[in-house]
């Protein structure tokens, strides 16, 4: 989507952190824009900062685990703007933690707005591309995690690390899946950035139990250290511009994909040896 001049993006987690770098750098681009969160007035406020810039922006709350609530979004896209051409599906938490140390409602939350999220949003937005027959752009929010494993000294987050690999299996499927009917899909696997993902705690809902108050805060030295967000929108607008699958926004990253495949390739060697001898 070379010409994102008037075109309709809807950003998922779009009033802070990476969902508010994309923001600015399509409403550089000349992109409309619906701004998505759980606190509506900071969604809005955000939408006006970048409506002040000569787009039309708007901003609406939304819990995107569940379908009613995104089809009632969608819908409100649709009536507000007339069409939608880009989905960004940003919104997510962190969560650390090694599996004896979580419970079971602090993996289903990070599952449901990590993965389940994401698979609302694509269901309900998909099939109204379809019916329109023009060019659309999905845009889904991996991480590094979706190659291998952060440094050790962020410690373990198995859940958070299970949600980004399953995207990964998820944003390549629906490529596939789309890619016929005039799609485009597009994962972004960023490392550190300077965002208050690890510290979402402070906004999960009451049907996910107590918050954990180790947690709050824990964020805080991955945001101190990590890349700009408005340089990962530029870097995601970019990659976006040319249709790209991956958007890497981290040059220490080539190395975790190289690790990763190096390792599985490898295991190949055993695999001709066992076929010799049991085969």
């Amino acid at each position: 989507m070379k010409n994102l001049s008037g075109k309709v993006a809807v950003i998922t987690g779009g009033n802070s952190g990476i969902g508010l770098g994309i923001a600015r750098s399509l409403a550089a681009e000349g992109c409309n824009l619906l701004l998505v969160g759980m606190d509506e007035e900071k969604a809005q406020r955000a939408a006006a900062d970048l409506a002040a810039t000569g787009i039309k922006a708007l901003g609406i709350s939304c819990d995107v685990t569940k379908r009613d609530a995104v089809e009632a979004m969608a819908d409100f896209a649709y009536d507000a703007f007339g069409t939608v051409d880009i989905l960004v599906n940003n919104a997510g938490v962190g969560y650390g933690g090694q599996v004896f140390e979580i419970g079971e409602q602090d993996w289903d939350w990070v599952m449901d707005v990590n993965v389940k999220g994401v698979f609302q949003c694509c269901a309900v937005f998909v099939p109204r591309f379809l019916e329109r027959g023009t060019e659309a752009h999905i845009v889904n929010m991996g991480s590094e995690q979706c190659f291998g494993l952060s440094d050790p000294q962020f410690g373990s987050m198995i859940a958070y690390n299970t949600s980004k690999h399953a995207l990964l299996g998820f944003s390549d499927a629906l490529r596939r899946d789309v890619a016929p009917k005039g799609m485009i899909v597009s994962l972004i696997c960023p490392g550190p950035v300077a965002t208050e993902i690890w510290n979402a705690e402070r906004g999960r809902t009451a049907e996910y139990g107590d918050r954990n108050p180790v947690a709050d805060g824990a964020g805080d030295a991955v945001a101190e250290m990590g890349m700009d967000p408005d340089l990962v929108g530029k870097i995601t607008v970019a990659g976006m511009k040319d249709d790209d699958f991956y958007i890497i926004t981290h040059d220490y990253i080539r190395g975790m994909i190289q690790d990763r495949y190096d390792e599985a390739y490898a295991a190949m060697d055993k695999t001709d040896r066992w076929l010799k001898e049991f085969g």
